[in-house]
């Protein structure tokens, strides 16, 4: 039986046949894939699978080579960025680096994305739905900081904030646990997991973080070379059978790679002391 081909309809977002090239590097090799409303999926694989390329097509920050891409049954790819900018309020985006900007208060950068596509009238309402938000996040209090006055995590959470000021339906994750310690990774998951409860959101997660991935997540999907190559719950992909799946997850270097480690180096001879460079 030839497996069911993925309708526009089948998910919140849906992908069909997503290619994409740079330079004729081939960085998504025709991904078809529905993500499931109110449900958080997490995208692992290694540097370079096209994780986090794969997720900027999703809002159309990346076209496509080839492939289409729908949100809520629409096409997307193909609108001009007038429409694309209606579209994307109803998405939230958590970047790697938190991309809080650091001339704006804690309280500016929340609104920024507000400013950017409501006309304010009321700021005293404003400033209540940033005090709302922030305490979401745990950072209520904060509102007159600049960024470089916090720490990663606390960055991390702003940028949080930030992702829902526009109470969106859609919030993406690229790698939110990166740089950060045990603690304040495992506060970071309990808030996405919060997020996602409480305000009923659809998730996406780019992560290398397999203890965050098997917490938050209701699906993991891993790339490898442009492809998915499996798919399914955490215990699904525990107990995945593909030996390439089982190296990423247990952070486990293959035999060939382990191999080319243990080569060893031309020697010579003659070497050269450090005060031979004075």
């Amino acid at each position: 039986m030839s497996p069911k081909t993925i309708q526009p309809q089948d998910g919140i977002l849906v992908v069909q046949n997503l290619y994409k090239t740079y330079d004729q590097r081939v960085v998504l090799n025709h991904l078809s894939l529905a993500i499931e409303k109110g449900k958080t999926t997490v995208v692992i694989g290694p540097s370079g699978c096209g994780k986090t390329v794969f997720m900027k097509h999703l809002i159309v920050l990346e076209r496509p080579t080839d492939g289409q891409v729908y949100f809520q049954g629409r096409r997307i790819d193909d609108l001009d960025e007038r429409e694309l900018a209606q579209i994307r309020t109803h998405f939230g985006f958590c970047f790697q680096g938190s991309a809080l900007f650091d001339s704006l208060t804690v309280y500016e950068n929340i609104i920024f994305p507000i400013e950017q596509h409501v006309r304010v009238i009321d700021y005293k309402q404003l400033s209540e739905l940033v005090k709302h938000k922030l305490a979401m996040v745990g950072m209520d209090g904060y509102q007159n900081q600049y960024p470089a006055s916090l720490s990663g995590g606390q960055k991390k959470r702003v940028a949080l904030a930030r992702a829902i000021a526009l109470n969106p339906e859609v919030i993406l994750y690229d790698e939110p646990t990166t740089g950060l310690d045990p603690i304040m990774s495992d506060i970071i998951n309990e808030l996405i997991l919060k997020l996602q409860k409480e305000l009923k959101v659809t998730s996406m997660v780019v992560t290398h973080d397999m203890k965050s991935a098997y917490k938050i997540a209701d699906r993991i999907i891993m790339l490898h070379k442009g492809r998915i190559i499996a798919d399914g719950g955490p215990d699904h992909i525990r107990t995945h059978p593909n030996d390439i799946v089982q190296q990423f997850i247990h952070g486990k270097v293959g035999e060939a790679e382990l191999a080319a480690l243990r080569l060893g180096g031309t020697r010579f001879e003659t070497q050269f002391l450090p005060e031979d460079f004075k």
